[in-house]
């Protein structure tokens, strides 16, 4: 019944989402050719197009099918309670500039022919349509999202759950429903079957009784949804348990007691009728990952146009302030742990690095150029890993990449530290712009990067690279594994 909910729910926020970017798109019709403002000074090379010029059935039909498909991959549907106002903005701009560039795309092949005259859909138009598309649908969703915080604070929309099983499973379930009550999730109880825990409370919730006494609470309480925190020793009992209340109207859910084995999210598959957990699942797969390599394409291309002025000037700035090459080369691990090389405008003077490339940079390291010493201090070195990124060796947003030595040293050392390899490594990422990069704590990066893996979104990758461009951070040594 949650599912159905969750669905229909699903499909309104498409319907109105659709609705709204059709009325932004006619909104941006009117503001364009028909109101006061600066865009009406812009010519109309043929004058003003009657709307019908622009929406036609191809034109409906490409933001029906446009707007749903990429809100869904950018998870745009998934129930997202307690999501960060800040993280909702960034998927909502996100969303809406990814489809509204597909539809640019598209726009091109959708040109009509009248007399003589080629009609094109107007870029100031595009321009408008893409601000306001943005700007309904951000305040539609904030609406909501204020709604629904403020109803849960009044105690509405509230779920009423049961969890099987008060020992320390159970009881970190607990605490991350106090850690986060825009969930709206109600613990009427716990059951177990330790005699010395029955009657008792734990962080004000009291053991109700056994796990026989399920049916009845389930019915007493008004319990919408079970959840079963047992450990794997009791299987006997969670056999029982689910045997109880299976024909009851009320949603079952599992919590495995393998937290320690899971390294990434877990996901589900059914293999013939059986259910598979996976212990090791990344959103980036599939469709999301053809999404976020589209991204990749369209922002390094246009990176390399915006800054190529200044990628010449630094290039020029090397070259005729320190005998050798403009540009430096070195082997690094990416995804599935293949090697590439690595490209960064040089910084150091020549065979500074030793044999192997593996040395660590010092304060005042007096192997570091004049000019390499201010491209390290903004990061600017680091530019010409763009082409990296066009070649598909990197992404814009990922773990950064280390040499083959390290990365042997690092998986030896530190449990999970070859899951950065699932994924493209990145130009920048979640732990550099949180300040972990370079001669900083091993154990934390990883942290982050596993946070990024598990959590990663086309949001949270436009949040990324925000911070990176609008928030420089304070230079750290780093190792020149890292850098050059």
């Amino acid at each position: 019944m949650l599912r159905k909910n969750f669905r229909l729910i699903g499909f309104i926020q498409a319907f109105i989402d659709v609705l709204l970017t059709f009325l932004a798109f006619l909104s941006a019709y009117y503001v364009r050719f028909y109101s006061d403002t600066l865009l009406t000074f812009i010519p109309a090379s043929y004058g003003i197009p009657p709307l019908s010029d622009y929406v036609n059935i191809r034109f409906i039909a490409a933001i029906a099918i446009l707007w749903p498909v990429i809100f869904r991959i950018n998870r745009m549907y998934k129930t997202k309670r307690g999501l960060p106002v800040f993280d909702l903005v960034l998927s909502v701009i996100s969303s809406v500039t990814i489809s509204t560039t597909f539809l640019l795309v598209l726009t091109f092949f959708m040109r009509s022919v009248k007399g003589e005259t080629t009609v094109t859909y107007s870029r100031a138009l595009i321009l408008t349509f893409w601000i306001l598309d943005i700007f309904y649908i951000l305040l539609f969703r904030l609406i909501i999202y204020a709604i629904s915080r403020h109803l849960r604070k009044k105690g509405y929309n509230q779920r009423h759950i049961l969890i099987a099983g008060a020992g320390e499973l159970g009881q970190l379930f607990l605490n991350k429903i106090h850690q986060n009550p825009e969930l709206g999730l109600r613990v009427v109880g716990f059951v177990d079957d330790d005699l010395e825990k029955q009657w008792t409370t734990i962080d004000d919730v009291s053991v109700l009784g056994t796990i026989d006494d399920v049916p009845e609470l389930i019915r007493k309480h008004g319990i919408e949804q079970v959840y079963t925190a047992l450990p794997l020793s009791a299987h006997r009992r969670i056999y029982h348990l689910l045997s109880q209340i299976q024909n009851e109207c009320i949603d079952i859910k599992l919590i495995p007691d393998i937290l320690q084995y899971i390294t990434l999210r877990a996901g589900f598959q059914n293999m013939d009728g059986v259910p598979i957990i996976n212990l090791t699942e990344t959103p980036l797969s599939g469709s999301s990952l053809i999404i976020k390599r589209v991204m990749d394409l369209f922002l390094a291309t246009l990176f390399l146009i915006l800054f190529s002025p200044l990628m010449i000037l630094i290039a020029l700035m090397v070259k005729f302030t320190s005998p050798g090459p403009v540009l430096y080369r070195q082997k690094r691990m990416g995804m599935d742990l293949k090697s590439f090389d690595i490209y960064k405008f040089r910084s150091m003077v020549m065979n500074s690095d030793g044999e192997n490339g593996t040395g660590w940079t010092i304060p005042n390291d007096p192997r570091i150029t004049r000019v390499g010493r201010i491209l390290r201090t903004v990061n600017l070195d680091e530019l010409p890993q763009l082409f990296n990124v066009l070649k598909g060796d990197m992404s814009l947003v990922g773990p950064r990449p280390e040499q083959p030595a390290f990365v042997e040293e690092f998986r030896a050392r530190y449990p999970r530290y070859m899951i950065r390899h699932k994924v493209k490594s990145g130009m920048t990422g979640w732990a550099q712009v949180n300040g972990y990069r370079g001669d900083t704590s091993i154990k934390k990066r990883l942290e982050y990067d596993m946070y990024y893996i598990e959590n990663w979104s086309l949001a949270l990758d436009m949040k990324i690279l925000i911070r990176t461009i609008f928030k420089p951070h304070k230079h750290l040594i780093r190792p020149e594994s890292d850098l050059l």
